[in-house]
């Protein structure tokens, strides 16, 4: 069953060119009204988007929220002077938005494991925050938080907490590789219980 939420999504109609470069002019401008509608018509871009990746029942609702951040971004940042509709410039926000983060993988070293905090040393604090507290580094239990968790923590958007774990993640496989390279691997890399995060 399709929620109110997401119906309202694909509800909007979509804006005419020349009436969506007033608006965005405006709302450049600092009319929140102009913004508010820019926002409200791509709308639907993001249900459309969020169907065609698959997504349904309580997945698709999390998938249209999280696109709507990607497109709130992208209305801040559309510049209607380059001659580009809105549509076209926020597809790759939406898109950012709507990707969930990859596993991080778990490496064993021959000498020693990588503990949680050797993980954490040396990246930026905002994102050793975001994958510390999404995978139970930073937690006393031990059991990671949901994005909606985690964004509540730290006072981000949903959308925010997505970007900075992909950041984090992408830096820690780099790191692992590169140790890796140095210390082969006792036993085949095993699929970490913390996975379960994505699952929520």
């Amino acid at each position: 069953m399709v929620s109110p939420f997401v119906i309202h999504a694909l509800a909007q109609v979509p804006i005419p060119a020349d009436a969506e470069r007033i608006l965005a002019r405006a709302a450049v401008a600092g009319d929140r009204e102009a913004r508010e509608e820019l926002i409200c018509a791509g709308l639907r871009n993001v249900a459309l988007h969020a169907l065609r990746l698959g997504h349904r029942g309580e997945r698709l609702d999390e998938a249209v929220a999280a696109g709507a951040e990607g497109l709130i971004l992208a209305v801040d940042r559309f510049d209607p002077e380059r001659g580009t509709r809105l549509s076209t410039f926020a597809w790759q926000w939406i898109a950012r938005a709507m990707t969930p983060p990859r596993e991080a993988p778990v490496v064993e070293l021959a000498e020693a494991p990588v503990s949680g905090d050797d993980l954490l040393v040396g990246l930026p604090e905002h994102l050793a925050a975001v994958v510390g507290l999404r995978y139970g580094l930073l937690c006393e239990d031990g059991v990671g938080m949901t994005i909606d968790e985690v964004a509540e923590h730290l006072g981000l958007t949903r959308w925010q907490v997505r970007d900075r774990e992909g950041r984090a993640l992408s830096h820690l496989r780099s790191r692992l590789a590169r140790v890796g390279r140095r210390a082969p691997l006792e036993e085949p890399i095993p699929r970490s219980s913390i996975g379960r995060a994505f699952d929520c």
